[in-house]
């Protein structure tokens, strides 16, 4: 499934983005929590400077790192296809004698290979300082590294199949973060046009919104700690199985579009044609609902929701007809 010849090929065509991105994911956290610790032992021997307690301490859930490492996943995806578009360089790698999956397997494999091995490094780096260190606590360490790590992988996946279908680094772009919040625009936004209409309390817009649309949306999963204490989990470990499922979900979406789309069409925002028209349709749909609802939002009138009506769906036509239509 992974050619070797191949997986050399997609190394070298960006090593240099690789081997940079690599070094400063890896080194990002051991780097902050040194800097941490620095400013700590500092403090200890400022009398001006007030500390909680004598022994340092390190919360892994604010760290900046984890909180972003999806943007690492987003980056190689789009690198990979995306800017390999844009290059024209895609036709080289179909006209090899690879099949389309073994293609697709290769890139796949060195993509989350990279993100696996960067947050292993790291972990392994930030563990070492801990023992050498010996902080007084570090809330967060192992659960943190592997939302972490799934966040990343998910989102990998989702772009690299968001990468599949579009024939643009940019449109891979806004295809991969409109699914990421798709949910939000399929459930949500009927939900907050009912409420409006039945004119209820909105508390089961909330809970909808808590128990229903959050747990299924990607976004929800960008940061170490995606859901607070107090959220109601459908099931133990759903921040980590639910991101999981939907990686393999986006995953097999990938792997079915890229061996079965008929050709090219690099600069095309859709490489199948057919889908052009259904999509349209479904961003002039969330331009009138999500400008109905400001519109209703603004001063509460029907006046104010016909109007934000109209001018989401101008904006929506026009907005996909530049986007899907014109080639870039």
């Amino acid at each position: 499934m992974v050619k070797r010849q191949l997986l050399y090929k997609e190394w070298k065509q960006s090593e240099l983005t690789f081997i940079l991105v690599m070094l400063v994911a890896t080194l990002a956290t051991p780097f902050l929590f040194l800097m941490e610790y620095s400013s700590f032992e500092t403090c200890l021997k400022d009398t001006t400077c007030i500390v909680d307690s004598p022994r340092f301490s390190y919360i892994f859930k604010t760290d900046a790192f984890l909180s972003l490492s999806w943007l690492m996943g987003l980056f190689f995806a789009v690198i990979q296809l995306g800017v390999e578009r844009n290059k024209g360089q895609m036709d080289f790698t179909l006209s090899l004698p690879f099949s389309r999956s073994t293609i697709y397997h290769t890139k796949f494999f060195l993509g989350t290979g990279i993100i696996v091995v960067v947050h292993a490094v790291s972990y392994v780096l930030t563990y070492l300082l801990i023992l050498g260190l010996n902080p007084l606590e570090t809330p967060g360490l192992h659960s943190g590294y592997f939302v972490s790590l799934v966040s990343s992988l998910m989102f990998y996946s989702l772009f690299f199949a968001a990468g599949t279908l579009t024939g643009s680094s940019i449109s891979q772009a806004i295809v991969g973060f409109s699914t990421a919040i798709l949910p939000f625009l399929v459930f949500g936004l009927p939900m907050v046009h009912l409420e409006f209409i039945l004119k209820t309390s909105g508390s089961w817009v909330d809970k909808s919104f808590t128990y229903l649309i959050s747990p299924m949306s990607p976004i929800t999963y960008i940061t170490t700690d995606p859901f607070q204490s107090d959220y109601p989990l459908w099931f133990t470990g759903e921040e980590f199985i639910i991101p999981i499922v939907m990686m393999v979900l986006f995953y097999l979406i990938g792997l079915l579009s890229f061996m079965k789309h008929p050709i090219e069409r690099n600069g095309r925002f859709f490489l199948y044609r057919t889908i052009d028209r259904p999509i349209q349709i479904l961003v002039i749909v969330f331009g009138v609902l999500g400008f109905g609802w400001v519109g209703f939002s603004s001063d509460n009138s029907m006046f104010g929701y016909i109007a934000g009506m109209v001018i989401g769906g101008v904006v929506g036509a026009l907005t996909s007809y530049f986007l899907i239509y014109r080639k870039r």
